[in-house]
């Protein structure tokens, strides 16, 4: 019998070996290559685009934008905001012309670039003094630090203080996160974790 086949895997796969061939080539454009891989996945809410617009009324320059915290961007001459999040660049090209032409303006075209977003991660990490990753698609608060080379012997899992760019703070229980899923908070661009250190007095049970 033949293994079921997993095109979700299979991607992650060719993700995988994209990098390490970039990794090993050190030279030539690896800035684009990296922006060709993260053009396969969707975008997030914090991530920053530049969006090109041509073909408009009068001549403008391209537009840094910040996705908002409910997913949609806001583009001149268009009266509502379009959805952003959840769509790649090249899906949310598509939209924006189509936006336009619905409201008239049937000569506009665009161009969608991801500005490079990051997150952070300190604390309690095997990584001394923290790290500043390179956001490149879905990534969860354990896979994170695993890619920081996961906790060192002081670290508190059971107490990782996630903070959003807007301010809001979540506690991920980490070892209660490696049984079930759904604890296992995302992170999105702009985010920073900090793993706590334990304490002499209960550190026998929060590592």
């Amino acid at each position: 019998m033949k293994p079921p086949h997993h095109p979700v895997r299979q991607n992650i796969g060719m993700v995988s070996l994209a990098l390490a061939v970039l990794a090993v080539a050190g030279c030539g454009t690896p800035r684009i290559q990296e922006q060709v891989i993260r053009d396969e996945f969707p975008l997030q809410v914090g991530e920053s685009i530049q969006v090109e617009l041509t073909g408009t009324p009068q001549a403008m320059p391209p537009m840094n934008l910040d996705i908002s915290d409910k997913g949609t961007i806001t583009l001149p001459l268009i009266p509502s905001p379009i959805m952003a999040a959840g769509r790649t660049p090249n899906a949310l090209v598509g939209v924006i012309k189509s936006t336009y032409i619905q409201n008239n303006y049937n000569t506009v075209n665009a161009t969608v670039t991801i500005v490079p977003s990051y997150y952070y991660v300190s604390g309690e990490i095997n990584q001394a003094g923290g790290a500043k990753q390179l956001y490149t698609g879905h990534v969860t608060v354990l896979g994170a630090i695993k890619a920081v080379g996961g906790f060192n012997d002081f670290a508190a899992r059971t107490r990782v203080k996630l903070t959003r760019q807007d301010g809001t703070i979540y506690i991920v229980d980490c070892k209660k996160a490696l049984r079930d899923a759904k604890l296992d908070l995302e992170v999105l661009p702009g985010d920073k974790i900090l793993v706590d250190k334990q304490t002499i007095r209960t550190g026998l049970f929060l590592r």
